[in-house]
Parts: structure tokens; sequence; C-alpha cells
């Protein structure tokens, strides 16, 4: 499972600053909000799959 949200990450990016890197190799701190939401969204996915 850990590498499916890592494959996930890699499709999402930040929108902390203008660089808008990959979530799954941030450059900033301000990342860790994005991630977390990446997360919470990609849980609610797994569990609406497993339904």
């Amino acid at each position: 499972m850990k590498e499916e949200f890592e494959e996930y990450l890699r499709k999402l990016t930040c929108r902390g600053c203008f660089h808008r890197c990959p979530l799954n190799r941030p450059n900033c701190g301000r990342s860790s909000i994005f991630i977390k939401e990446a997360e919470e969204k990609f849980q609610e996915m797994v569990e609406k799959k497993n339904d």
C-alpha cells in the first residue's frame, strides 16, 4: 500500500509556492499540509474501493 500511496503522490503537485514540486519529492516544509491532505483523500479512496 505504501508504494500505491507514493505513486499517488507522484501525480500530485504542491501548492505551497510557484515551484509546484511533486508531492513525492517536496522541496519545502509547506508541502506537509498538502501531503496530509492527499493522505486523507487516498484513505477515503481505499475505503470506498474496499466497500
